[in-house]
């Protein structure tokens, strides 16, 4: 949902991206589990207008790109505290993609999001965590070129 724009916001309890400034660029890597939600992000997709098809589509990856894979280059936005009620807004639920209950306190801002030029095999640790990619995958105007 991310790397398909349709998620703009991120949120978690911890502090994962509390570290990165505004401006920072991640690679957006795809986990081997699914999240459990039980479906629900799909009830708040749907809140939006969204029918099935068009769920499913931003729900799904381009070819050669797949789970356990960086797929796509991000640049983070502002993080900051939210309270339940704040985050129980259904704009703030459809940019997060789940209902405030299950949304975390800290939420990141995604100002922006590409596919890479091709998925890239990356083991992933949970968190954040450096991998070594070819500058070649890169989309263009992400590194100043």
């Amino acid at each position: 949902l991310l790397s398909n724009g349709y998620k703009t916001l991120e949120t978690r309890n911890g502090t994962m991206f509390t570290p990165y400034p505004e401006g920072t660029k991640m690679l957006l890597h795809v986990g081997q589990r699914i999240y459990p939600d039980g479906n629900r992000h799909i009830e708040v997709m749907k809140s939006g207008g969204l029918d099935e098809t068009e769920i499913q589509s931003l729900k799904s990856l381009p070819r050669g790109f797949g789970k356990g894979m960086a797929v796509a280059i991000v640049e983070l936005g502002k993080t900051f505290e939210t309270t339940l009620e704040e985050r129980c807004d259904p704009d703030f639920q459809r940019a997060v993609a789940a209902f405030g209950a299950d949304s975390g306190m800290r939420t990141t801002e995604i100002k922006r999001v590409e596919y890479l030029k091709k998925g890239l095999k990356v083991s992933g640790n949970g968190g954040v965590f450096k991998a070594n990619v070819p500058k070649g995958v890169i989309p263009e105007g992400w590194l100043g070129d």
